[in-house]
Parts: C-alpha cells; structure tokens; sequence
C-alpha cells in the first residue's frame, strides 16, 4: 500500500468521526468547523505516527489501517478532552475533563499523569495479548483480543458515568459485546496483535455510536444538562451530515469485503 492511499484512508477516517461528533453535538453547541477539522487533521497526524512506530503499516490491509487509524484518533481526541483541554463545566452534566467522586480534577499535572497511566494501561493490554499463542486459531485469539478491551472500556465507562448516571449492566455489557464482534472481524483481516486490537477498537466504537447514538432519534448526549440544546435549528441542519457519513460506512463494508486491498 501507498503512503497516499494511507493518507486518504486517514481522512476518511477522520472524517467518519467528526461527521458523528458534528451530528451529536451541533444542536447543543452549533457546528464548530475548528474541532470538525481538528478531527482529520489529527487522523493525518495519527498515520504517520503509525508509519513511523510501525514498519508493518504498510503490510496491513485498507480495512485494518482505516479502523486504525479510527481507533487512534479516537483515542487522542479522548486524551486531549479528559486529561489536557480546560474549558467550563458548568453546562455540562457529566464533566467532560478528568473527574473523581469528589469533583472535576483541576490539577493539571495529576490529570496529565493520569492519561499517561491511561495510555499505559492501553499498551498493558497489548502486551497481555501477545501472550495469547500463536498457534490458537485466529477467531480465538480475535474474541479474546475484543473481549478484553471492550471490558476495559466499560470498566472506564462506568467509573466515568456512573457516579452521575448510576451503573447498570445492560449499558455495561455492550462494549464487551461489540468488543468481541470488532475483535472476530479483525481476526479476519490481520494476524499482528497490534493492529488486530486497533481494529477491533475501531469496530466497536463505529457500531456503539451508530447504534445507540446515531440511530435512535431521541438521543441526547449525556454529558449535556438540557434535554433541549440552545441551537435548536441544528435540529433540522444536521442531517446534511448523514449522507457523508454513510458514505463512511459503506467504506467500511466495502473494505472489509475485500481482505486482499
């Protein structure tokens, strides 16, 4: 694969997550072109990361990279929300920065070592996955790859949410669920642990927003106070996102056919 198939891969990547973000969050804060374009500029910024830690991204097919690269900036839009960015809460029902029992945590440098025990507990996984044998069939080591990660996931859910929501077992099992789906459809595609575990991120992720966020007409972000946004005709304008979103999941469909591209 080349370097520039890579980079269009990227975008589409990016693009699949601000398209969700834009849907999601617009009639509560309006349509912010600077985080919509943040968004592709941190997945261009994600795959020449991964070129250059990893020597095998080429090697790996379109399908594993565009979930990848989906996973990762995921993961630095989540890490520079929680643990970095500083911005007012009060709008918000569930803080959107790095919080305990107690309250938002203020402290930036307590915040900052604790997304680098985030980021670490991430690489932690990956290394317990490599333990799994080789010589296990690849749908094994795919489902316990996904299982793994999406427990992790609803185990950082719930202590994110749950002290204002409340926990239940129903909202926690889906990522296990999906995590487990993500990982046998990896399983398929890659045989690296590395990029088996990135992909199977990517698939449970894209699936949990499609359908419990995207999907449902009534859903409103918990994070935010109002059941009601302050921007109530992005109500009606959004929809102009849906179509270039389903254009990224048709990518996804048609990638993950082709194992070979």
């Amino acid at each position: 694969m080349s370097t520039s198939t890579l980079a269009a891969l990227s975008l589409a990547a990016g693009l699949h997550g601000a398209l969700y973000g834009a849907y999601k969050d617009s009639p509560h804060e309006g349509f912010r072109a600077r985080r919509f374009l943040r968004e592709l500029a941190i997945a261009l910024a994600v795959s020449l990361a991964m070129l250059a830690w990893s020597p095998a991204t080429l090697d790996q097919s379109a399908f594993v990279l565009y979930l990848s690269v989906f996973a990762l900036t995921r993961t630095a839009t989540e890490f520079w929300k929680l643990f970095v960015r500083v911005e007012p809460q009060e709008g918000f029902r569930i803080p959107t920065q790095m919080h305990v029992v107690t309250g938002v945590l203020h402290n930036r440098v307590l915040r900052l070592l604790l997304g680098i025990g985030f980021l670490a507990s991430i690489y932690g996984l990956w290394g317990l996955f490599t333990l799994i044998p080789d010589a296990w069939p690849a749908w094994m080591r795919g489902l316990l790859v996904g299982v793994g990660i999406g427990t992790a996931e609803a185990i950082a859910g719930a202590y994110k949410d749950g002290t204002v929501e409340g926990f239940y077992w129903r909202k926690f099992f889906k990522s296990p669920v999906f995590g487990a789906i993500g990982g046998l459809v990896a399983a398929g595609h890659t045989a690296n642990v590395g990029f088996m575990l990135l992909a199977a991120i990517g698939t449970m992720r894209m699936f949990l927003e499609l359908l419990f966020k995207m999907l449902p007409t009534d859903y409103v972000p918990g994070k935010f106070r109002s059941m009601v946004g302050p921007f109530p005709e992005w109500m009606s304008w959004r929809r102009h996102f849906v179509t270039p979103y389903t254009l990224t999941w048709l990518l996804y469909l048609v990638l993950c056919s082709h194992p070979a591209w």
